[in-house]
């Protein structure tokens, strides 16, 4: 009986490992919901009352209804989206008012990463942008830009997400940088090797079809173009953030320059070589991936050995 009872037990127990084994691999070393930045723009204040002069309170509060749920719907939409594609830019609206805006995902981040982390943008942008009428939050492994438009047509088309333009901004314009405190002054060669390593993410994010991930020498380097920048383009614009790098963080040892169309990264290791943080923490994943396999393995054996006993146990009784 006791040895029946054990076995159920392990064999419950295996089952629930295999289901939730995803789970139980250390996603949280890749640290993709921390935040970089973000900025909400609320300084159009009568954006909900352009369609109208009345200044009656009722109109004015279902107009920040219809805000609020086409908000809502948009946000709900990126997050469906989200399982299936690493970018993706939609419209949602209703008869007054659409929000048009886009996410993207790291290119080497997992699906199921992409998904959780645009599922963090839904929360973040709520408790961060409020009632702003545009925003942009960028977390580590995924960003979001939003605009609140108002809809000229009687009906928002909400499935017709190709023409229009989403949030005009100047060109290649820099939006964020983050420079490290500290310098690399004293390391003979590091402006020539950082020239070195983001000229190569120029040509290499192109040949990569908007994204770049390489170790050169000392330095780590990720470079991505939003998904709606043309792959010419895309070239011009890491050239750009490469460029406003050794001017904004000239002698930093790690830099992150965010730009209208495109981010650039780079982290210099001068005792060390090089590795991406996505692939420490692929590396602590596949060291906790190793752990949840070999447990598994003991429970497995350990099954069949209780198995093994219970079969002896019913000839036993058979005899």
């Amino acid at each position: 009986m006791v040895v029946h009872l054990i076995s159920a037990i392990f064999a419950r127990t295996l089952t629930l490992i295999v289901i939730f084994l995803p789970s139980l691999i250390n996603t949280s070393q890749l640290d993709y919901d921390a935040l970089v930045f973000s900025q909400c723009d609320s300084s159009d204040t009568n954006i909900l009352q352009k369609t109208t002069t009345t200044k009656d309170p009722n109109y004015s509060n279902h107009n920040f209804f219809l805000r609020a749920q086409a908000l809502y719907s948009f946000l709900r939409k990126l997050e469906s989206e989200s399982s299936r594609a690493k970018f993706f830019k939609t419209l949602a609206g209703n008869e007054e008012h659409a929000v048009s805006g886009w996410f993207q995902c790291r290119e080497d981040y997992p699906s199921e990463i992409c998904h959780r982390c645009v599922s963090e943008l839904r929360d973040i942008s709520s408790r961060l942008c409020g009632n702003a009428t545009s925003a942009r939050i960028h977390l580590r492994g995924c960003q979001m830009v939003y605009e609140i438009e108002l809809v000229d047509a009687p009906t928002a088309q909400a499935n017709n997400h190709h023409n229009y333009k989403l949030l005009e901004t100047p060109e290649r314009g820099l939006i964020h940088k983050i420079c490290d405190g500290a310098t690399a002054e004293t390391f003979a060669g590091f402006e020539e090797m950082r020239t070195e390593a983001l000229t190569a993410a120029e040509t290499g994010v192109v040949d990569g079809h908007g994204f770049y991930e390489e170790s050169y020498k000392l330095l780590h380097v990720v470079a991505q173009c939003d998904g709606h920048v043309e792959a010419c383009d895309c070239g011009e614009c890491v050239s750009a953030a490469a460029a406003a790098a050794a001017e904004e963080c000239p002698w930093s040892i790690a830099g992150q320059i965010y730009l209208e169309g495109c981010y650039v990264g780079y982290t210099y290791y001068p005792h060390e070589h090089p590795g991406g943080s996505y692939h420490v923490g692929k590396a602590s994943t596949g060291k906790s991936l190793a752990i949840v396999v070999g447990g598994v393995a003991a429970l497995v054996f350990v099954a069949i050995f209780f198995l093994f006993l219970e079969s002896l146990r019913r000839k036993g009784d058979d005899c």
